[in-house]
């Protein structure tokens, strides 16, 4: 079964979704509120999942309030198109700097080109579809959306992208935090994600004061699935300390490796392994060289 509860949070589940073959690597959320809301949408390939879940839950897709994309990366909002076209009542948000990548075709089929070259494959979180800017809201922090029985405050939360949200929800402190707060897999613990082009480590520690700030009770990784309950701020404490050595770590090894994504890949495994570890070394080594690290 790929729809799961979270624990200690009435009404949120989050959907087990394919990515590259694999399973427990992709959670989007659904909230089964008077106003229901699908948090992030996973790969193109991840609708069905998503439907069934909505229909599991008893939602009718006529009745699905709000489908949030995190952000524009294709992981987060390669459904948001097919989810749109199958909820015909539901409006997108997405953040300011990141939604026309979702409703421009000419955008889009840019951002799909560009994840093809940092992935090395086509096509990888499968074709996204074109959303009509006029099922869109764009955002940028501070707003709220009511679900009937709590709401959803948008937190800006650059650093992974310029174009990230977080979403704090009200009721039960729960903090969907994309990918402002790392991965946390059953098989490798917490990992930074630090993809090309735009991973700004500055901006991602600032984003992590931000959300402590909210005092979230559980975080719900888009990768994933929901932290231990109770442990937010000590989760997001670990993350906040980890960057910084993850990044000193990636510039040392540059030093004896140069831009050897591979070499400096091999020496990190042991500590970092992770199934995006080299694209995350390259989103390194790029925010290394506009920095004055």
């Amino acid at each position: 079964m790929s729809l799961h509860s979270v624990s200690g949070h009435a009404d949120i589940y989050y959907v087990d979704t394919e990515m590259f073959g694999m399973r427990q690597v992709n959670s989007p959320y659904v909230l089964d509120t008077p106003e229901p809301a699908i948090v992030d949408t996973g790969t193109a390939q991840a609708k069905s999942d998503i439907l069934a879940g909505l229909d599991e839950l008893g939602i009718a897709r006529e009745d699905l309030s709000y489908i949030i994309p995190t952000h524009a990366h294709l992981d987060h909002a390669g459904s948001a198109g097919y989810l749109a076209e199958a909820c015909p009542n539901a409006t997108v948000v997405c953040h300011e700097q990141g939604i026309d990548y979702l409703t421009d075709e000419a955008k889009l089929d840019q951002l799909t080109e560009s994840v093809e070259r940092a992935i090395g494959m086509e096509a990888p979180y499968g074709e996204p579809q074109v959303i009509d800017p006029g099922r869109c809201r764009a955002v940028s922090g501070g707003e709220e959306f009511d679900l009937g029985d709590r709401r959803l405050r948008v937190i800006d939360a650059p650093g992974h992208a310029p174009h990230q949200c977080a979403l704090f929800e009200t009721e039960t402190a729960a903090l969907f935090s994309a990918d402002a707060a790392g991965m946390a897999f059953p098989d490798v613990d917490h990992r930074p994600t630090t993809p090309p082009p735009n991973f700004d480590l500055t901006a991602a520690l600032e984003t992590i004061d931000r959300l402590l700030e909210s005092g979230p009770e559980t975080l719900l990784f888009a990768h994933y699935g929901p932290g231990e309950q109770g442990a937010a701020i000590d989760e997001l404490q670990r993350y906040r300390e980890m960057l910084p050595a993850y990044v000193d770590r990636i510039a040392d090894l540059r030093a004896e490796h140069g831009d050897d994504v591979g070499e400096i890949a091999a020496a990190m495994q042991a500590a970092w392994s992770h199934w995006s570890l080299t694209t995350d070394i390259a989103g390194v080594l790029r925010y290394l060289d506009g920095s004055a690290h």
